[in-house]
């Protein structure tokens, strides 16, 4: 019997439905009779359920037809219901062995000795292992992409969420930026950005980058109170979230004079980004998309200072990260076709070792025939 929902519920009860009906399509195809999802983000897309303890092994089994089941600490199954009202919960306690407590589950399901589809990702080797040996009969698919592949396609609601937070992201880097000057802290920034965020509506937030002088030359550097000098720069890649959707955004601001080698680097990554989004649209492959923005690179002889792709699929933090490159990626020679509502962050900044390192991102969103640009935020250098 369910309970009631006792916390907001991001998705309507349709959506949801409609979400769970597509994976157990793809359960069909490949004769899956249940599927473990032990993913922060797929068991948040499949049930809304949130503020779980991630790093402790939790499960949401889904059967080919009737009610899914949660098997999670204790502590866990208590925000299980209260997000989602759903009664199907199989708790343990911390003493207890979790493994053991998912292949009990499964058996109380009927599925002890049916095919049953696990993610690659997010369920351990030692776990796997441990259910194996408790379930002898089963067999054992790798549905890594079921949930991934429908997921990466956003609803309506969704894309609204992500344009929520991009709404948010521009209003605290406008209030960053006001902080920033000599002698001031880059730790005080970023208690302005966490503050702009927070008062204009984020939900938590994930980590975020706020590198300051030599240190925008260290790939994911951030706030270590350093006190700002005269012509630093400051380098921003954060997000804000709605309901654990975000989109993520890049900017560069330079104090004082503005510095040469940041200033090339920004201004390529710029006709890179552009090129990118140019070429962005249902049909293309994610290789494509990167060699056009490479391509800018190399006209301005920095392509050494990119060392990663263009881009990663981004939409859902739910485990802790808005990035989502395990399910989608823009880099060189992938094959990946690009599909309408697939969403993708395009982070180009460039490092030089020992110089500077600068760039920017926008969050898009791939349509029929180009892109919508779900950020918005002037992309030209900001000079104080």
């Amino acid at each position: 019997m369910a309970s009631a929902i006792a916390t907001e519920q991001p998705f309507p009860t349709a959506e949801l439905a409609d979400r769970l009906a597509r994976v157990r399509g793809a359960m069909t195809g490949a004769g899956v009779d249940l599927l473990i999802a032990s993913d922060p983000n797929d068991i948040y897309y499949l049930t809304g359920a949130r503020e779980l303890g991630g790093l402790i092994q939790m499960a949401l089994l889904v059967p080919a037809s009737g009610a899914m089941a949660f098997v999670g600490r204790a502590v866990d199954a208590v925000a299980f219901v209260a997000h989602t009202g759903n009664n199907a919960i199989h708790p343990y306690r911390d003493h207890e062995n979790a493994e053991a407590a998912v292949g009990r589950a499964i058996t109380a399901l009927g599925a002890a000795g049916g095919r049953i589809g696990y993610s690659g990702s997010a369920l351990s080797v030692a776990t796997l292992s441990a259910l194996r040996q408790a379930l002898p009969q089963a067999t054992w698919v790798d549905a890594t992409r079921f949930i991934w592949d429908i997921s990466a396609l956003k609803s309506p609601r969704e894309l609204d969420y992500m344009r929520e937070a991009a709404r948010i992201n521009a209003k605290a880097l406008d209030r960053a930026i006001a902080s920033i000057g000599p002698g001031v802290s880059d730790n005080h920034i970023a208690a302005e950005l966490y503050a702009g965020m927070l008062e204009n509506g984020s939900h938590p937030m994930t980590h975020f980058m706020l590198a300051t002088g030599p240190r925008t030359a260290v790939v994911h550097a951030t706030f270590n109170d350093r006190k700002l000098e005269k012509d630093d720069i400051v380098h921003f890649e954060f997000s804000a979230t709605r309901y654990l959707y975000t989109a993520p955004l890049m900017r560069t601001a330079t104090l004082g004079t503005p510095n040469a080698e940041a200033v090339k680097l920004h201004d390529g990554a710029l006709a890179a980004v552009e090129a990118a989004m140019a070429t962005i649209r249902e049909g293309v492959t994610s290789g494509e998309v990167d060699r056009a923005a490479n391509a800018e690179l190399e006209k301005r002889g920095i392509r050494q200072w990119h060392y990663h792709r263009t881009g990663y699929m981004v939409g859902m933090a739910a485990g802790g990260s808005w990035a989502l490159g395990h399910v989608g990626a823009l880099r060189e020679a992938d094959p990946t076709v690009l599909k309408e509502n697939m969403t993708f962050h395009l982070p180009m900044v460039l490092f030089k070792p020992g110089a500077a390192g600068a760039g920017l991102s926008e969050t898009v969103r791939v349509t029929r025939t180009g892109v919508e640009v779900l950020t918005d935020y002037k992309r030209e250098l900001v000079k104080l």
